[in-house]
């Protein structure tokens, strides 16, 4: 006995029915292997949408953690660059401070650079022999003073009265009244006390800038070798005998005239 064995076909049936008096209906038959491809293609549909939610979620998640973490590092940058600013603001406040303290400093420098060039001026001004050598009024003594007519001294009882310029030295005479002082002319050292074979004593100042001052006079030296001396200190004390005061000035070892220099004020 031979078996027909044939594999059957599974197919579903749809009936769509109307509610209308006539009761129509419509059939589809749909087979199995079409039902399965779309409960498949359903099935992977709905997988495929929940990963998308679910990718859309973390992608969400991310990109909010980034714009949070973005936002902290706007903030931050904003922090800092308040803060440079503040910074900056102190640091412009501190500069024009220390430009202030500097130009405060730099006119204090300046005025006693001034002060101090002036005051300088004025050391080497004292040390110009310049001044006149005699504390009150005095009379030059004139060529011919101290001689007879016939050429012989006379016989005047003040010695002094017998002095003559000397000429190579371009020395001038001051004759000056009894309680007058002789003076230096400038200040400076004394460079020397000695006597003079035609005076009695000499004063010698050097002046420290290539002028060199000497006073002749029969009186008694107030001050000493090595001493140092202001313009107007006192050398001789004039009396009866040593009224005559022979005064010189040298410039770099050569003699000038000492009128050239003298400033008589008044």
């Amino acid at each position: 006995m031979k078996l027909n064995l044939r594999k059957s076909k599974i197919s579903y049936t749809v009936m769509i029915m109307s509610d209308s008096a006539k009761k129509h209906h419509t059939e589809f038959h749909i087979r199995a292997g079409a039902v399965g491809a779309v409960t498949l293609l359903t099935f992977a549909l709905f997988v495929a949408a929940i990963c998308y939610v679910v990718y859309s979620s973390i992608t969400l998640s991310n990109s909010m953690e980034r714009s949070k973490r973005q936002m902290e590092q706007i903030a931050q940058i904003k922090g800092e660059k308040e803060q440079l600013i503040l910074e900056k603001e102190g640091l412009e406040a501190e500069i024009v401070k220390l430009e202030e303290k500097i130009s405060i400093l730099s006119d204090t420098v300046n005025q006693k650079v001034e002060a101090e060039q002036a005051m300088e001026a004025e050391i080497q001004e004292e040390h110009i022999p310049k001044g006149f050598p005699m504390s009150g009024t005095a009379q030059i003594k004139a060529e011919g003073d101290g001689e007879t007519e016939d050429g012989t001294d006379g016989e005047d009882e003040n010695a002094a009265q017998k002095m003559r310029a000397n000429a190579e030295r371009k020395e001038v005479i001051f004759t000056a009244a009894e309680g007058t002082n002789v003076i230096a002319s400038g200040a400076g050292v004394v460079l020397l006390v000695n006597e003079d074979a035609e005076y009695g004593n000499m004063v010698t100042i050097d002046h420290g800038n290539g002028y060199v001052s000497a006073y002749r006079n029969g009186g008694s030296p107030m001050v000493k070798e090595g001493s140092e001396v202001a313009r107007g200190a006192i050398l001789y004390v004039i009396d009866e005998k040593n009224m005559d005061t022979g005064y010189s000035i040298r410039k770099d070892d050569a003699y000038v005239d000492p009128m050239e220099l003298i400033e008589i004020n008044g």
